[in-house]
């Protein structure tokens, strides 16, 4: 196939609501064989706009088992033979939820709460973090997406990330109180607002930040317990409805790349943040805030 039949396939894709046509059929060149108990491979296009029109677009390559479900006796909670694959899939899961969550609050600040001591203990530091939330709840109103970090030595402290301008002082002031004062009168808490001028985010902001918080979910998170949070938020948080289509006529990954930026047309190009994976098959396309100007030309 050369490059003009790659164009012709992308835009023959019908990029219409899913279940308009169920019963497509495939071109005759496409490489699944039809053989009942394997993995058919199919494309998958899915789209989500939030709020302050960012945009974030995914092409996957997804398999699909051609035949009956295979059933097998369910584990208990722990204790499943692959549960170092469960927790790596439960904290990529984790990630994705917390980007989609500082994204749809257009989060653009970090705020740090760290204790002056080796803070250690998970259960009194969340129950710290609960009386602060609490405190601040009282004055203010305000949407949050949050993670606990634990350094190498152990120490315990969270990041949380926040929109628009934030009142330090009162930051400060509940935070301290609830930590309260060291044996000799000392502040045993300090609280960090990191604008995004300070953490170098430019264009590529909010990005950044979503990213940088949702690292913290990991299955490496050694101070969580199994049933122990991997990420906290504010309620009221909605996040958009995701737009996906089945793309039978895309059997290759630029035939995915072409598609991707297809469905991103009309967003803002500028800090737009890429990333592609062929050995995964995935495209992973996000936008800046903002729509793109109609007499906008780039050329």
């Amino acid at each position: 196939m050369n490059e003009l039949d790659n164009e012709n396939v992308v835009s023959s894709n019908d990029l219409g609501p899913v279940g308009a046509d169920p019963d497509y059929t495939r071109p005759d060149w496409w490489n699944d064989d039809g053989t009942k108990g394997t993995f058919q491979d199919n494309y998958t296009a899915r789209k989500r706009v939030f709020p302050d029109g960012q945009c974030v677009v995914t092409v996957t390559k997804d398999k699909n088992y051609l035949g009956p479900a295979q059933t097998k006796l369910r584990a208990k909670r722990g204790e499943s033979e692959e549960r170092e694959r469960n927790e790596e899939d439960a904290g990529q899961r984790a990630k994705q939820k917390v980007r989609d969550c500082c994204k749809a609050i257009s989060a653009d600040r970090m705020v740090t709460l760290t204790y002056r001591d080796n803070m250690t203990d998970r259960d009194k530091a969340l129950k710290d973090w609960k009386a602060f939330c609490r405190r601040l709840g009282k004055v203010k109103k305000f949407h949050y997406v949050a993670v606990i970090e634990e350094q190498e030595r152990g120490a315990l402290h969270f990041h949380v990330a926040v929109r628009g301008k934030q009142s330090y002082v009162l930051l400060r002031s509940i935070w301290q109180r609830v930590v309260g004062l060291g044996s000799s009168g000392e502040q045993m808490g300090q609280v960090n607002v990191r604008d995004p001028h300070r953490l170098g985010f430019g264009v590529k902001g909010g990005h950044k930040l979503a990213a940088y918080i949702a690292k913290y979910c990991g299955k490496d998170v050694d101070c969580r317990e199994l049933n122990g949070k991997r990420y906290f938020r504010s309620r009221g948080i909605v996040l958009p409805e995701v737009q996906y289509w089945r793309l039978p006529n895309c059997t290759c990954m630029l035939c995915a790349v072409h598609e991707a930026f297809r469905l991103i047309e009309g967003h803002c190009m500028e800090g737009l943040d890429t990333w592609c994976n062929n050995a995964l098959g995935i495209v992973y396309l996000a936008s800046a805030p903002g729509l793109v100007d109609p007499d906008y030309c780039p050329f």
